[in-house]
């Protein structure tokens, strides 16, 4: 069962991408289990995935800390000894009031009865045990974000309410039949108007002919979340007209509101609240939602024969990586540069360029790190949005100072057009879409349009990553082992793991398309887990044959040398196994080494003091000097197969790989040479006194049964 759980946590936060939206403050949750095991493992997977994590082992104590805490979401065993957990949420909801935190009951009661018990105590959702952790992790961010956008509902509504008290307008509240359900601030109308606007009493019943037309259009585009457009009532009493300005705007959930006024005054009350509806606050743009109301009418005017529009969407993932030097303030100010920039470029790409646009070009934030320009017209063309595409990236991977602090970013664009398309939010997935896998512009791959295959793609993708996850779990793939040999005298003189993957479905799966997946979905991890505990099983399995110790080699990802525990389970597995740790060398890229990435640094440099030995794989594609080879913590050099490749008759890879060899040495590195497949090749980094080689020529990578063939030539060596 906890073997289970294990598997399941594993798959759950390799999978998912860690939360980011909160920035540096992560989600808190808590876990409420009577299993001191599943309350670890739940532990471990939320951590990992980015919330902050408050164990209680039974209801009495989960009561008590949400007494003195606060907590985003909770996830409760329904069977636990004292009060069960049914009790416990229906305590808990009395305590939290109006505070719609999510909790989850988590049970292996799966029955009806069960689960009607669940919500009617206050649950907000079941979920059946075993966990699934993926799905519960994106299950409890929804959640989440769910009660954030509540909150936020809230707010807006008590902002509203809080407006209308200090407003000169008289208010109507009514349903979605235009029914007056309230009046308020009445007496501000003439006396004969207020008269007509009785609860009970429908809107339009007492509205004059002649204007009744407008004010259906206008309550017909209120109701849309289209636009707020005003109207005039005109009311005849006493020989003399009155001129009664107002506007419908949608309220919380199904109310309306009308706003009415004998004076222009109301319209400056009006107007901030179109802004909170429409308009981004921090930048003063369009925000979404007025994008989504734009897009709707342009769409429905292209229905008609009208012209077709393009959406643009300027995308970064950097943004909230500066709010800890920046903080909020410093934000906003980097938020309103990126749209100048955007606009400076949108408005001299309209006036350069021999474009008609039937509407002025709209540029929209749609989230704190997305941004959006929506361009209709008959003459928008492929070429003319590339254009527009290429001088937008140019301009925003420029790096932006912000109060001293230099803040580059990396920046994605994606876009897509409207042929074929009905609906807004269609064409918004669409460049998003278009960015993940789109056809890229010209050979730049930060700029890509959306097509037709680009679904297809990302449906296919999808598909090898459920088998990779399904495999990995199940430990279907498998490890195969390529020998390395002493140029000196042909010895053996290690060995580097390479994991293989042939699916029932698939068949063989090449490395070069699971491994790239395996990073971008984060499986790197478990399957990196995979491989270490199959190379120590394989190390004592020899060991317990006769067979001589040669040291393994482990390729190790950045995320995974990122992570808190990978010393800690590293370590326990050589100890278990009583391995010598010098037998277990990882590989690590050239990159890793040169941006000390978070933690991965400081694990290397504790891994080799406990025994373990560290190389720099693909050496000589980055940038690594020879005075910071010195501080770095590593014991071997691998030359980059691609200067192998070409060292027998390029003198430009010859004099690299010479160069390579020389800076190793004069800092007391172990060199080898990787991908050395002809006897030229072979010959050439003999002559430049290179101390070993690995590649085709010299052994295959071969499954662990086959290479006791070159444990012959094994010939022991310092471990120093």
């Amino acid at each position: 069962m906890i073997h289970q759980w294990s598997t399941d946590m594993q798959t759950a936060i390799s999978s998912s991408d860690r939360l980011s939206s909160r920035g540096p403050e992560p989600s808190r949750l808590l876990v409420v289990d009577d299993d001191s095991a599943i309350r670890t493992v739940s532990r471990l997977a939320l951590e990992y995935s980015g919330f902050s994590v408050t164990e209680a082992c039974d209801g009495y104590t989960a009561l008590s800390w949400l007494k003195s805490h606060r907590f985003d979401a909770i996830l409760l065993d329904a069977r636990m000894p004292g009060i069960d957990g049914f009790e416990t949420c229906r305590q808990m909801r009395e305590r939290l009031g109006m505070d719609p935190v999510p909790i989850v009951i988590a049970t292996g009661l799966d029955d009806d009865v069960s689960i009607q018990t669940a919500f009617d105590c206050g649950a907000t959702d079941f979920a059946p045990k075993p966990l699934n952790w993926q799905i519960i992790i994106q299950r409890l961010r929804a959640l989440i974000r769910a009660r954030e956008a509540s909150i936020h509902l809230n707010g807006r509504s008590l902002q509203i309410s809080s407006m209308l008290k200090t407003s000169s307008e008289a208010v109507l509240t009514m349903d979605r039949n235009a029914v007056i359900q309230e009046r308020k601030h009445t007496e501000k109308l003439p006396e004969a108007v207020k008269e007509m606007f009785r609860p009970g009493c429908a809107f339009f019943d007492v509205l004059p002919v002649e204007c009744s037309g407008r004010v259906a259009k206008a309550w017909e585009n209120a109701v849309n979340g289209d636009s707020i457009d005003e109207f005039i009532l005109q009311f005849g009493a006493n020989g003399s007209d009155m001129n009664i300005q107002g506007r419908f705007i949608a309220g919380v959930e199904n109310e309306m509101l009308c706003l009415l006024q004998d004076q222009t005054e109301a319209f400056v009350t009006e107007r901030k609240m179109y802004e909170l509806a429409y308009v981004d606050q921090c930048t003063g743009i369009a925000n979404e939602k007025r994008l989504i109301s734009e897009l709707t009418l342009r769409l429905k005017q292209e229905r008609d024969n009208g012209p077709s529009t393009v959406l643009i969407r300027c995308a970064t993932s950097d943004f909230q990586e500066f709010e800890p030097r920046l903080g909020r303030s410093g934000l906003n100010k980097l938020a309103c540069t990126i749209v100048s920039r955007i606009n400076s470029r949108v408005t001299k790409f309209a006036k350069d360029t021999s474009l008609v646009l039937s509407e002025p070009p709209l540029v929209a934030r749609i989230s704190e790190s997305h941004y959006a320009i929506a361009l209709s017209g008959d003459g928008v063309r492929g070429d003319n949005i590339e254009e527009l595409a290429q001088s937008i990236l140019s301009v925003l991977t420029n790096c932006v100072e912000i109060d001293g602090f230099s803040c580059p970013m990396d920046w994605k664009i994606g876009i897509a057009t409207s042929t074929g398309t009905t609906s807004p939010d269609a064409l918004l997935s669409a460049t998003a879409y278009a960015i993940q896998s789109g056809l890229a512009v010209n050979g730049n791959d930060r700029i890509r349009f959306y097509n037709s295959g680009v679904q297809e793609n990302i449906g296919r993708a999808m598909e090898l990553e459920r088998l990779l996850r399904k495999d990995i779990a199940t430990g279907a793939l498998e490890v195969y082992y390529q020998p390395k040999f002493a140029l000196s005298d042909r010895s053996l003189i290690g060995m580097e793991a390479l994991v293989r993957w042939n699916n029932l479905e698939l068949g063989p799966v090449s490395p070069a398309r699971f491994i790239p997946l395996a990073e971008q979905t984060g499986l790197i991890i478990p399957l990196s887990h995979f491989v270490i505990e199959t190379v120590l099983d394989q190390i004592v399995c020899w060991r317990e044959e006769g067979s001589p110790a040669v040291p393994v080699s482990i390729n190790i990802s950045g995320h995974h040398l990122n992570s808190q525990t990978i010393v800690e389970e590293l370590m326990a597995g050589i100890e278990q196994r009583d391995i010598p740790c010098h037998l277990v060398e990882l590989e690590v890229t050239e990159s890793i080494m040169i941006e000390g990435a978070g933690r991965a640094l400081a694990n290397l440099h504790e891994l080799r003091e406990n025994g373990v030995r560290i190389s720099i794989d693909d050496f000589g594609t980055g940038y690594s000097s020879l005075s910071y080879l010195r501080e770095l913590p590593i014991d071997c050099l691998k030359i980059d197969r691609s200067f192998v490749n070409s060292i027998a008759n390029d003198p430009t890879a010859h004099a690299i790989a010479k160069a390579i060899i020389t800076v190793g040495h004069e800092v007391g590195l172990h060199v080898i040479a990787e991908g050395v497949e002809t006897p030229e090749q072979l010959t050439c980094l003999k002559d430049a006194q290179c101390d070993s080689v690995q590649g085709y020529l010299t052994g295959r990578p071969v499954d662990r049964d086959h290479f006791d063939v070159f444990f012959g030539g094994y010939v022991p060596r310092s471990t120093h």
